[in-house]
Formats: C-alpha cells, sequence, structure tokens
C-alpha cells in the first residue's frame, strides 16, 4: 500500500510540477526513469508498475454520483471505474509487440498494472500511448521514519 501512496503522490506532483512537453522523437520517454532504459538496453527485463490517465474516468465516475445523489463510491460506481480501467488496460496491451511482455499483476479498481518488460521496443510502444502517465520500479517505500 505505501508504493500506491508513494505513486499517487508522484502523479500528483508530475502532473503540477512538470508539464508534458517535448520533442514528437521522444514520446514518452521521459516518462521511464533512465535507469530502467539503461537496464533494458543490457537485456535485463524490468517489472514496472504503470500508472494510466483516469482523470476522465474519475469525472465521470464523480458525475454519475451526483447524478445520483451519493457522495462515496457504491457498488456500482466501482463496477463502472473498473470496467473502464478494464478497457484502457485492454486497448494499450493490444499495442505491445507480442512476447516482449508479461502481466505480473492487474489492480481491478485502480489505473495501474504491473508489468515485466523484456525489450526497450515494448516500453516504448507503452509510452507512446496517450492513456500511460508513467511508470515506475516495485520497490518499497518508507514514508514514516
Amino acid at each position: 500500500m505505501c508504493i500506491l501512496r508513494s505513486l499517487f503522490w508522484t502523479i500528483i506532483l508530475s502532473m503540477v510540477c512538470c508539464p508534458q512537453v517535448g520533442c514528437a522523437g521522444d514520446v514518452g520517454i521521459n516518462k521511464a526513469p533512465h535507469e530502467v532504459w539503461a537496464k533494458l538496453a543490457g537485456g535485463e527485463s524490468q517489472d514496472l508498475i504503470v500508472v494510466f490517465d483516469d482523470s476522465a474516468i474519475l469525472a465521470q465516475a464523480s458525475q454519475l454520483n451526483k447524478e445520483r445523489g451519493i457522495i462515496f463510491d457504491d457498488s456500482d460506481t466501482i463496477r463502472f471505474k473498473a470496467d473502464r480501467f478494464a478497457a484502457i488496460k485492454a486497448d494499450v496491451i493490444s499495442t505491445l509487440p507480442p512476447g516482449k511482455f508479461e502481466i505480473l499483476k492487474n489492480y481491478d479498481v485502480l489505473p495501474l498494472i504491473f508489468l515485466r518488460f523484456r525489450s526497450a521496443e515494448a516500453l516504448k510502444a507503452l509510452l507512446e500511448h496517450p492513456s500511460v502517465l508513467s511508470v515506475h520500479d516495485d520497490r518499497k517505500e518508507n514514508l514514516m521514519r
């Protein structure tokens, strides 16, 4: 759970502090840590948490809740979000080269998936998709000392 909290703050800070600018040839290259690219270039597979853009889904879910007069997500809203997350993930996964990646864990009700990349080609294809915000190493974070 600590990694998810850390990812949340990373996403928020990156959206506020780091606007997405760059040239067309480097689409997505800055969405992954430089160490990841180096390790993939050296033939080492990388296990990464992929973060998807859920802003449209959250806005739609909020509108659904508002129309039904509820404040918090109920089972229908959660199912709505899970279905939309699944659609985004399937769309992105369909663009990846077969055999160059592996799904390690799918977080059904979160805009996250845990993938193993076996090539820079697969990671580049993933990061070129506009629905992908970033990727992160899966590591333990200690927020409290």
